[in-house]
């Protein structure tokens, strides 16, 4: 589906929190929630994985429930 075909707000989950948001990919969401996208992360859409080169074609949706983990170094 094209990215601009969702354009426009629309209310996700991100990271348990609800965030109102015009990004149409997730790799538009995470820079604009200021996500240092060069350090190591993980995210998913919808409980689903999605690699580092899929982010910038990965549609976000009305509803989506996004992820996004860094590894904790240190114990």
């Amino acid at each position: 589906m094209n990215a601009r075909a969702q354009a426009g707000p629309k209310t996700l989950t991100l990271n348990g929190s609800a965030v109102r948001t015009p990004a149409a990919t997730l790799a538009d969401l995470l820079a604009e929630q200021g996500y240092d996208t060069a350090r190591a992360m993980a995210c998913a859409v919808n409980g689903h994985f999605v690699a580092r080169d899929v982010w910038p074609r990965q549609v976000l949706h009305q509803g989506d429930a996004v992820e996004v983990v860094s590894p904790v170094v240190g114990g």
